[in-house]
């Protein structure tokens, strides 16, 4: 028999051994809920018992009709209990107490006379209650007597079932574990062979021929070992080469990833960052500044007469254009700010750690100053001025999309006084221009 069919046969003797399992435990289950049944039943007598005593204590105690109506209401109770349980729990127990309850019953109709009695004695009132206690004594024995009972029957049903069905499993996992054993010493006395072998082919001895004499799984997985090392003989690449080839792939590779990462972050004209990017280290550069309690400011610059330049010289001149603005803005800053390009000709820049305004206008001043330079391209000399608008961190704002919406209003304000050159978004609402 091969390894796969004995695999297959100790599978399918696992799947049986957990059906069996599985079948015990579903009996045993259902013995162990009709025994709790049986004793919920027993429980619910003996409560029934208990309210009867009571009852039966307080009609003692006040000699009253409504005590003497409880006591007879309960007994009835117990009575229907009786004939409810009448299947489940053992006539003869079931039987003594119906008993008692119906003297009870009667005894009570005969103290219900005798109270209307007016020569009725204590004596005898005494004796009725001797016979009361008598009675529930009888009961609460038959109850208990109930109980052990089926307590008893419980226990020996469950030995007996543990002996029949500890036999049968036992026996079948003897079988499962004898079938395992063997097909697991078939299986690692072919392995070892073959691992063996390829242990071999590790050290690059690709001479040998691995041989097994069984016809099994493992055969043919030997004549598939055998062929791979005559493959490999006639196509053996060296090992430095490989290395040398993968050294170089993944140089590409981050080389490309390098790229990219760059690329998602830059705008691809200006190499200035994009607005996510832009947007992204702002959002850092302001819980950084928040919990230092220092002060920022966020620039927001547009190229005044952008589309005349492209729509004189072409588009060709507007991208050295804004290449232009993008480096004199880097050289104007200090390399703790950030600079971006929104898109078009719209910039932003990030001024960050300023001791006070001054600093900020000394910024600001670099950065027109940076601008008045000239710009000569294709034999065409272009004035380069820009609009700012300027919003301050914390006194106008402590959100980014706030400051931005800020200066962009502070920067259309400018644009509108071509005069002022930069606007704050402070000087907005006296229309002061700086």
């Amino acid at each position: 028999m091969k390894i796969g069919q004995q695999l297959s046969v100790v599978v399918y003797a696992c799947a049986a051994l957990t059906m069996i399992t599985l079948l015990i435990t579903v009996e045993l289950f259902y013995k162990q809920t009709q025994v709790q049944h049986r004793l919920d039943a027993i429980v619910s007598l003996h409560s029934q018992i208990d309210a009867v005593r009571g009852r039966l204590w307080l009609y003692q105690q006040y000699h009253s009709a409504e005590t003497r109506q409880d006591a007879y209401h309960a007994n009835q109770t117990l009575l229907q209990r009786v004939r409810e349980q009448n299947r489940e729990l053992p006539i003869q127990s079931l039987q003594a107490i119906r008993q008692a309850a119906q003297s009870i019953d009667t005894l009570l109709v005969l103290s219900a006379r005798r109270h209307s009695d007016t020569n009725a004695n204590d004596t005898s009132q005494m004796m009725v209650f001797s016979r009361y206690n008598m009675l529930l004594q009888t009961m609460s024995e038959a109850a208990f007597s109930m109980r052990q009972e089926a307590m008893h029957s419980a226990g020996q049903q469950q030995k007996a079932l543990l002996l029949l069905h500890g036999g049968v499993l036992i026996l079948l996992a003897l079988l499962v574990t004898a079938l395992a054993t063997n097909t697991r010493r078939r299986f690692f006395q072919r392995l070892e062979e073959l691992h063996d072998d390829v242990a071999k082919i590790k050290q690059g001895d690709l001479t040998t021929q691995l041989s097994l004499e069984t016809s099994d799984e493992m055969s043919d997985l030997a004549a598939h070992v055998n062929e791979m090392k005559r493959t490999l003989k006639n196509t053996m690449v060296r090992k430095e080469q490989l290395a040398e080839e993968i050294a170089q792939q993944t140089q590409q590779l981050r080389e490309q990833q390098q790229q990219l990462m760059y690329l998602a972050e830059h705008d691809e004209l200006t190499r200035l960052f994009n607005r996510r990017a832009f947007e992204s280290h702002v959002e850092v550069a302001l819980m950084r500044a928040s919990r230092a309690q220092t002060k920022a400011a966020l620039l927001f610059i547009d190229v005044n007469r952008f589309k005349e330049v492209n729509d004189t010289y072409g588009h060709g001149v507007g991208d050295e254009l804004l290449k232009v603005v993008s480096q004199r803005l880097k050289l104007a800053v200090r390399r703790s700010d950030l600079v971006g390009r929104l898109g078009g000709d719209e910039f932003i820049v990030w001024l960050d750690l300023l001791a006070d305004k001054q600093a900020l206008h000394e910024v600001i001043e670099r950065i027109i100053q940076e601008m008045r330079a000239p710009m000569v391209t294709n034999g065409a000399e272009l004035e380069l001025s820009l609009s700012i608008g300027v919003s301050c961190f914390p006194t106008d704002g402590l959100e980014l999309q706030q400051l931005m919406n800020q200066a962009d209003a502070a920067m259309y304000h400018a644009k509108a006084n071509p005069s002022a050159g930069c606007c704050f978004y402070s000087n907005l609402n006296t229309r002061e221009i700086e």
